[in-house]
């Protein structure tokens, strides 16, 4: 496995005990997206689900309500966040856990492919979407945009410090590229959610918590020091999350 994707594995494996009490955003859009789909296919009934990323098994925990008898494959990087996941799960039998990277894996077809908040932390993005996508009657998934966290970023510009940063599409790019897919039937939508905190110091524990304190390049511990000491009143942060239905077939 990849450097970065061992620092991934180790964050979230970290952050397993803590995740549920902070994962207010990705809980939500778990939510969300499964409203997208019963909407757009209200007569869909999946024999099989494969969950990319599925974290501490958000998604699965709402879709097995509506499909009982669907066959289920739960995927993610983090032994310890699948094993969440199964003692949740412990009482449905029809759920396979397979660990590993995504991008690394080869889990053949399924009647829908869904993943929430996870393909922002894939090296090619655009290659995991059409490779869901064509391994799928119907693809769903949710991931960060472009100005996510953007108060954070600005809190290191005005200290004077290189501001953390992470490479996420915009929504017209995305857009774009889902469409050269050609989907037979299609639903976009982008929305943004505002946390709070009452530092910059209760931020950092965020990420942590979360599982999330990754950027692109290490943080020097004295720029986190300068943030924490300077920073003490209250920091509002944005996600920006875009969600996306995409279907193969006209009708299901």
């Amino acid at each position: 496995m990849e450097l970065q994707k061992r620092y991934i594995q180790d964050n979230f494996n970290r952050a397993s005990s803590s995740y549920d009490n902070v994962a207010f955003v990705q809980k939500e859009c778990a939510a969300k997206l499964v409203n997208l789909l019963k909407s757009c296919f209200p007569e869909f009934h999946p024999r099989s689900i494969l969950d990319l990323g599925t974290g501490t098994g958000y998604i699965p925990e709402i879709l097995f309500s509506f499909f009982p008898q669907s066959k289920f494959t739960l995927n993610d990087i983090s032994p310890s966040m699948l094993a969440k996941t199964k003692e949740k799960l412990a009482v449905y039998k029809e759920a396979a856990f397979i660990l590993g990277d995504m991008e690394a894996l080869d889990f053949g077809f399924h009647d829908l492919t869904i993943s929430n908040l996870a393909l922002q932390w894939v090296r090619n993005l655009k290659k995991m979407i059409k490779e869901s996508y064509n391994n799928s009657n119907v693809f769903v998934f949710s991931c960060l945009l472009d100005g996510t966290f953007n108060e954070w970023s600005r809190v290191f510009t005005k200290s004077l410090l290189p501001a953390p940063t992470h490479q996420y599409p915009s929504k017209q790019e995305l857009e774009s590229y889902l469409l050269h897919l050609k989907p037979k039937k299609y639903f976009f939508d982008s929305q943004e959610f505002t946390l709070c905190f009452l530092s910059a110091s209760e931020f950092i524990k965020y990420l942590k918590n979360l599982g999330a304190n990754l950027s692109s390049q290490t943080i020097p511990l004295s720029d986190l020091r300068k943030i924490v000491k300077t920073y003490t009143g209250k920091i509002n942060v944005t996600y920006k999350v875009f969600l996306g239905v995409l279907s193969r077939c006209r009708s299901l």
